[in-house]
This record gives structure tokens, C-alpha cells and sequence, in this order.
């Protein structure tokens, strides 16, 4: 019943569907608050309610539950209260969690590590605030490769099957798109445009099955993890807007995957790396806002740089020097020729026609070495001539 012109508010009675799958009203103009009654659906797999107006708390009932894999909620803007900690001791086999645009606030609960088989955690533009747990590593997903499949069978109570195919809207590498079997193609995490503190955890670099990684907008300081070039499968990182300091690590260049970064608006120093896809990032946008990174793409050169462009210089001006050495020992050699060879000639004539004895030498000998010559070639005529004879 999603896409449609559905109006109103969400019936109270659901105890009489307990048998329901999947409930999926998402894109409508439904209003009001989500009814506790909803918690009865204990066979519950799906529940769709995003883009609607929706207000109010996540009931509590939902706890009940257990068998939910998506919940989405997205969308609604006037959903409110803290982020329920039951989800991640009640709701185990969650994958899909997008609770994006709304009001939620207070701290993401540490029991939340517990969800070991979430997929995709989009938790953006809400008011959430305090520190990431540092227990990420215990999303499973997000650390081994698993197979995923977009497309859920289910057996009713009938023992009939059927299928569903799931779609929920994400923001991916800068744009807002719709996803169809969006547990086959992504893993992602999207917690920006919140008030998070303090530091990235390190254990963040252990998600390394993840696609998406969008912390931008928040309020994070001290370093980018030093081993975040583990998380190899990532696609998109985009820490901009926040308050992070000290160098970008170099591991961040051999995310061969790398297709949209941000590092843009944070107190970010030193040199960008260079290498392998990063090479391919060349819009210095990316990187606007910290005044203290330099190299490229920048227009900034790094004071390094600038030393060994001088060293490149000096050595090519050394080079140049020596070429244009060669190039005038080349031209003295080759005037010398050029005067040398007709005066040597002039000396010799002038030796033989002004001295009678040495003239007549001179011509004797020309005339021995003639004689022979011709000797030589009549003895060799001789020969051929008798070898051909003989065939």
C-alpha cells in the first residue's frame, strides 16, 4: 500500500492481523502517532512507514517484535524521543534501521552493538548527540563477508510462500537515491548531520566489508583513524564539517574503490596523500576549508616541494650547461675541420710542386701502387676466367 494518496492516521486495532509479514505504508500522507497496538504483529518481518508525518516516540511494544530484519521510519520529521536501547537486545535480526530526518536525540545506545546482523544504519539529519560506541566491530556484516540477498521468501502460517522486495531511500555519494534489494548491494553507515562528539573510534577501521561511511556535520575532533585504509570495500567517506585535526593518513590511498571522498571544512595539516585512486579525486573542493593541507590537488605546494623543484632546477640548468659545453666543443671541432683540411692540402701541393725531388718521388710512387693495382686485377681476371672454364 506504499505510493499512494493514503490519508489519515494508522488504525488502532491490529490485533486481528497478527499473521502480518510485512506492513508497508511508506510514502503517503499518513498522521498521528504509531500505534502500541502494532507490537501484537509478533510475526512481524517488515515494517515500512517512512515518508509520512508521523509523530510522537517509537513505542515500546515493537519490542515484541523479535523477527523484524527492516525498520524503516524515515522521513517523518516530527518522530521524536531517544533512540530506544531495547532495539539492539529485542530486535537481533535487524538489517535495515533508517530512522533519517527526524527528531530523535540523545546518545546512540551502547546495545546497539548487539545488532550483529545490521546492513544498513541510517541514523542522519536527527539531533543525536554524545560519542560513538566503541564496540562497532561486533556488526558482523560490516566485518566478514556474508551473502546477502535483497529479495526475503517467507512461509506463512498456510505453509504458502512468498516474496518481497524491499526498497528504502538512502543518501549515497552525494545523492539521494532509491535502493530495491538494497541488502544485496550496500553496506552502509550514514550518521551525519548530528551533534556526535568526540573522537572516531578506532574500531571503526575493523568494519572492512563496509560501502558507505558518512560521519560529515558533526562535531568529531582529534585525528582520522591511522588505519582506516583497511576498510577496502569503501566506496564513499565523507568526514567533512567536522573538527578533525593532524595529517590524513597515508593508508587512505590504497582504497582502490574510492569513488566520492570529502574532507572538506575541518583543521586537517600537512601533505595529501598521493597514489592509486586518489589520483583519480581531482576536485580541490574536497579538501577546501583546512587551511594547512597542501600538494595536490590544491593549488597550496608543500614547503618540500619547493625544495626539491629547486633541486630539479639546479640539476637541469647543470644539465643545460654541459649541453651547451658539448654543443661548443662540437662546433670548434667542426670549424677546425673546416680550416684544417684545405690548409693541410695547400701544405702538401705546395710541398710536392716546389721541391723537383720530392716531385718525382711522389709521382714514382703513385705509379708503383698504380702498377701493382693492375696487376693485382689481371691475376684475379686470369682466375675467374679458368674457373669458369673448368665447369
Amino acid at each position: 500500500m506504499s505510493h499512494n494518496q493514503l490519508s489519515g492516521k494508522l488504525f488502532d486495532d491490529w490485533s486481528r492481523l497478527k499473521s502480518l509479514l510485512v506492513v508497508d505504508l511508506a510514502n503517503n500522507n499518513l498522521h498521528g502517532k504509531i500505534p502500541t497496538t502494532i507490537g501484537l504483529l509478533t510475526s512481524l518481518n517488515k515494517l515500512m512507514l517512512n515518508n509520512n508525518n508521523l509523530h510522537g516516540e517509537i513505542p515500546n511494544s515493537l519490542q515484541n517484535c523479535s523477527l523484524l530484519t527492516s525498520l524503516d521510519l524515515s522521513e517523518n520529521i516530527f518522530l521524536t524521543g531517544n533512540l530506544p536501547s531495547w532495539l539492539g537486545v529485542a530486535v537481533p535480526k535487524l538489517q535495515l534501521l533508517n530512522l533519517r530526518s527526524n527528531h530523535f536525540s540523545g546518545t546512540i545506545p551502547r546495545q546497539w552493538c548487539n545488532l550483529s546482523a545490521i546492513c544498513v544504519l541510517d541514523l542522519s539529519n536527527n539531533h543525536l548527540d554524545g560519542k560513538l560506541p566503541n564496540c562497532l566491530h561486533n556488526w558482523k556484516f560490516f566485518v566478514q563477508d556474508y551473502y546477502r540477498d535483497g529479495l526475503r521468501s517467507y512461509q506463512t502460517n498456510s505453509g504458502a510462500y512468498y516474496s518481497y522486495d524491499e526498497n528504502t531511500r538512502l543518501v549515497m555519494k552525494g545523492m539521494e537515491s532509491e535502493y530495491n534489494t538494497i541488502l544485496d548491494s550496500v553496506l552502509t553507515i550514514d550518521l551525519s548531520r548530528n551533534k556526535l562528539t568526540g573522537e572516531i573510534p578506532k574500531e571503526i577501521t575493523n568494519l572492512v566489508q563496509l560501502d558507505t561511511l558518512n560521519l560529515s556535520n558533526n562535531n568529531f575532533v582529534g585525528i582520522i583513524p591511522e588505519n582506516i585504509g583497511a576498510m577496502k570495500k569503501l566506496e564513499t567517506l565523507d568526514l567533512s564539517y567536522n573538527n578533525l585535526s593532524g595529517r590524513i593518513p597515508a593508508s587512505l590511498a590504497s582504497l582502490n574503490f574510492l569513488t566520492h571522498l570529502n574532507m572538506s571544512f575541518n583543521n586537517l595539516t600537512g601533505k595529501i596523500p598521493i597514489g592509486n585512486q586518489l589520483q583519480t579525486l581531482e576536485d580541490p573542493s574536497i579538501y577546501e576549508g583546512n587551511p594547512s593541507l597542501c600538494g595536490p590537488p590544491l593549488q597550496i605546494k608543500c614547503a618540500g616541494d619547493e625544495s626539491s623543484n629547486n633541486v630539479l632546477v639546479s640539476t637541469s640548468e647543470e644539465e643545460k650547461e654541459d649541453g651547451n659545453e658539448n654543443d661548443l666543443e662540437m662546433v670548434g671541432f667542426y670549424i677546425s675541420m673546416a680550416i684544417g683540411f684545405p690548409v693541410g692540402i695547400n701544405i702538401l701541393f705546395f710541398t710536392i710542386f716546389t721541391n723537383e725531388a720530392r716531385r718525382i718521388f711522389y709521382f714514382g710512387f703513385v705509379d708503383d701502387v698504380n702498377y701493382k693495382i693492375l696487376q693485382i686485377i689481371d691475376f684475379l681476371i686470369v682466375g675467374v676466367r679458368r674457373m669458369m672454364r673448368w665447369r
